[in-house]
């Protein structure tokens, strides 16, 4: 990562098998894709080159709670660099120390104690536009990765020391890739 200035940092989600065990069943369980699935969190540039892929978490992890475990809070971990998050990693400036950080504005949600929620601004939807254009690569780069379909289509194994294998070499294959093509 040494000249990279910018880090663009998501979370992907790979369908998988419904497990059997109940307790399981909760685990794996993603309220956000409405099915079964493991979660790893991928750091990427502008140029869609992947830097970081985690190990896959269960599908009820949150992107900024396995952003957590994976970089311990309180180091200085990204002091130097301009983070470009999306609105999954909501209180990353409070953990974090960055050198600037990039993080859209959350539309108020209807609930019964705010019954007529404001609308964001124009100028909130415009840096949210902004933050979009800027965050697109990370997104792009994910997208390489699952052109290999083992990532894709839904996983039947059982050995998460393999599913963890398939997810880094299909993103060192992406790698490869774009070592070939011209910018």
């Amino acid at each position: 990562m040494s000249g990279q200035k910018e880090l663009i940092f998501d979370g992907t989600e790979n369908p998988t098998e419904r497990p059997q065990i109940s307790e399981k069943q909760r685990d794996k369980y993603s309220g956000k894709k409405k099915m079964h699935t493991d979660v790893a969190m991928t750091l990427s540039n502008k140029k869609r080159r992947l830097f970081y892929v985690s190990e896959y978490y269960d599908g009820k992890n949150t992107d900024f709670g396995i952003f957590k475990n994976e970089f311990e809070p309180g180091l200085e971990w990204f002091v130097n660099f301009k983070v470009i998050v999306d609105l999954g990693f909501v209180g990353i400036d409070k953990l974090y120390e960055t050198g600037k950080l990039l993080l859209g504005h959350k539309k108020n949600r209807k609930s019964k104690n705010n019954p007529t929620p404001k609308p964001l601004t124009a100028e909130q939807k415009a840096w949210n536009r902004k933050i979009s254009k800027e965050r697109i690569y990370v997104e792009h780069a994910i997208g390489g990765m699952k052109r290999y379909r083992m990532l894709k289509n839904k996983s039947r194994g059982k050995c998460s020391k393999l599913k963890n294998c398939i997810l880094g070499v299909c993103a060192g294959l992406w790698n490869y890739k774009l070592s070939f093509t011209k910018d």
